[in-house]
């Protein structure tokens, strides 16, 4: 699979390259990535800082404190989500790339602790785009797959303290990264852009593993005795998670602006590939987002000043062809939304309400859950790159019942400019 990775990302790194030569009129598809020059350097806060203003570093460092109604790692659906009372939840580096409009990438890391307190890191992106036109841009490398509005948004960028749950079940724990190539097409009068990508998927060698770590624990069970199938799992036993993509999947996310209302964003996608049950997953999705009084940002949302509001709502949904050892093939559809309400309460605080549901899978014990989360996120500098978020989640589900949990959150940002990163996609 890795030849297979590394042959797709040659493939398409080596016609952009070839394209790239002679494009003209080139001009950058991505939202604004914040590449503009500044006046001042300032060392303490990183900004202006730059190499060749071509290179912009950018670092954010993330801590959590949590009240729980139980125990925490009740309340985590993805492995970014906060695992503990308090800890650094995660810290985040990135290098942003923009060569005279032709050329953009970035390169970007996480390093975040696991539910025993042992740290973990991950290189999440690590690609380049040609842009060969006005209209049309090539490249590949390591990136978040562009699908609906939240998968492609690191952790500094989330709305709230943890994933969507919609996205956590369905999208590998809202999480998924491509290995492979990618093209972007701009619809006329810059009303929507076309994303289409193919590659390799980025698994998580923690939990239930595979690959190497998986053969690792297959050889520890065999010596207690365990029988296992070929996922790794006890005999007549499997997860939910094996649901979700392993190796190759084909990706195509639209994203556009209604022509009755510049407002209203409205997005429609599809991912398609293998799962763990060596068949195959395919998931959609379609959403719309609604800005009244504020900035908007390409495909984005608004930079929340006084007064502005926004509504964004998700339909995520997969059917999985799923195999278990006794009873055969078998089928099995999971689905969710998640709906947030923003308001711009004044140039530093904003006001967030977000609802999250996500359906109930008797075939592989999955209950059917509800959360229901209010923030408040304030800036507490004047360049508004220290912001705290204060968050209630409230929890329900048809095995547990109802559970609470409470989250202080700190973040800190070095480099580039401050302020909301609502519609930065990064």
């Amino acid at each position: 699979m890795k030849s297979l990775r590394s042959l797709s990302f040659a493939i398409f790194t080596s016609i952009a390259t070839t394209l790239a030569v002679g494009g003209e009129n080139v001009v950058p598809l991505e939202a604004d990535h914040d590449h503009s020059r500044f006046e001042d350097i300032n060392l303490l806060t990183g900004e202006g800082v730059s190499i060749g203003d071509v290179l912009v570093p950018k670092v954010f460092a993330l801590g959590t404190f949590g009240a729980f109604d139980g125990d925490a790692e009740d309340f985590a659906f993805s492995e970014h989500d906060p695992r503990n009372d308090a800890h650094f939840q995660a810290i985040e580096a990135e290098l942003l790339l923009n060569w005279k409009d032709r050329v953009t990438g970035s390169v970007s890391g996480v390093f975040f602790p696991d539910g025993e307190g042992n740290w973990e890191g991950e290189l999440e992106e690590a690609f380049l785009h040609f842009h060969l036109t006005d209209r049309f841009a090539l490249g590949g490398g390591r990136f978040l797959t562009q699908f609906g509005f939240q998968n492609n948004q690191h952790v500094h960028s989330w709305a709230f303290v943890n994933q969507n749950l919609v996205n956590s079940r369905i999208l590998n724990e809202g999480h998924l990264i491509t290995e492979g190539g990618e093209f972007l097409i701009k619809t006329p009068k810059n009303s929507g852009l076309l994303t289409v990508g193919v590659g390799g998927v980025l698994t998580h060698e923690h939990g239930h593993g595979h690959g190497e770590e998986e053969e690792e624990h297959g050889e520890e069970d065999e010596e207690h005795g365990h029988d296992e199938d070929e996922h790794g799992h006890e005999e007549g036993e499997f997860e939910a998670e094996d649901g979700d993509f392993r190796d190759i999947v084909v990706s195509a996310d639209y994203r556009f602006r209604t022509p009755f209302d510049k407002s209203l964003t409205l997005s429609a996608s599809f991912a398609a590939g293998e799962n763990n049950f060596r068949r195959n997953t395919y998931a959609y999705g379609i959403g719309a987002q609604k800005v009244w009084n504020g900035h908007d940002h390409g495909y984005g949302g608004p930079d929340f000043c006084t007064g502005a509001l926004m509504l964004r709502s998700e339909f995520i949904g997969r059917a999985v062809e799923a195999h278990e050892e006794h009873d055969g093939n078998f089928d099995y559809d999971d689905y969710g939304i998640s709906t947030g309400l923003f308001y711009g309460v004044n140039e530093r605080i904003t006001a967030s309400l977000r609802y999250d549901w996500v359906s109930g899978v008797d075939e592989v014990e999955l209950p059917d859950t509800h959360r229901l989360s209010p923030a408040v996120s304030v800036f507490l500098d004047p360049g508004q790159r220290i912001q705290a978020r204060l968050q209630y989640d409230y929890l329900h589900d048809d095995v547990t019942g109802s559970q609470h949990a409470g989250y202080l959150q700190f973040q800190i940002q070095w480099g580039g400019k401050g302020g909301s990163h609502f519609g930065h996609d990064h």
